[in-house]
């Protein structure tokens, strides 16, 4: 029986998925996972146009979907008091995000029976996607995985939340956020950063 093997493609792009568990210190994490506990969101978002269902969303910055434009003084000037994400977004900036600048920030929220589809979140060179998971506490069983597959349809790559766990990845990368198993209390809940990074051949 041939084994599994990772073909170059599928093992650059996977050396292009970051994930940490430190990048937020103590005081700007557990502000976002208390600001999450009571964010309103709204149902109706989809993950791509040819989505057969839609999702939890909260937006907090009105722009288009291919916005390219700098939209840090939205978060900078909002009157919702959304200093916590703010803060996570100073943050990344200072150090993983380094020379990225916002074009996008928004919320998803995923609840029993919500599930997500496969999708690109940008064709656009240099485009690259974060996500802060912002549950206080998961579980494995809950589920609830963001997977990364190749051209062919199979998983390659798979992340369990984590309470202020964060991945970075290009835009181009297919992805999807799995649904939260029947056992899960919760909505399943991410705070995405869409960022155009300034270098020339990714983040730095």
């Amino acid at each position: 029986m041939k084994s599994f093997e990772f073909n170059e493609r599928e093992e650059f792009f996977m050396r292009k998925i970051l994930r940490f568990d430190d990048q937020l210190s103590g005081d700007v994490a557990s502000s976002l996972l208390s600001f999450f506990e009571s964010v309103p969101f709204q149902y109706g978002w989809q993950s791509g146009k040819d989505a057969a269902f839609n999702h939890w969303n909260r937006g907090f910055a009105d722009v288009h979907p291919d916005n390219q434009e700098d939209i840090e003084h939205l978060l900078r000037t909002s009157t919702e008091h959304i200093q916590p994400v703010m803060a996570a977004w100073k943050s990344l900036k200072a150090g993983l995000l380094y020379g990225h600048t916002l074009v996008r920030c928004y919320a998803n929220a995923h609840t029993y029976g919500v599930e997500g589809y496969p999708h690109f979140d940008s064709r656009t060179r240099d485009n690259f996607t974060t996500i802060v998971y912002v549950n206080r506490n998961w579980a494995a069983e809950w589920a609830g995985e963001t997977v990364f597959l190749n051209d062919s349809g199979d998983i390659i790559y798979s992340i369990l939340p984590k309470p202020a766990r964060i991945v970075t990845f290009p835009g181009d990368l297919l992805h999807c956020a799995r649904a939260v198993s029947r056992s899960c209390p919760t909505a399943r809940m991410t705070l995405i950063f869409k960022t155009k990074s300034g270098a020339k051949n990714g983040t730095e």
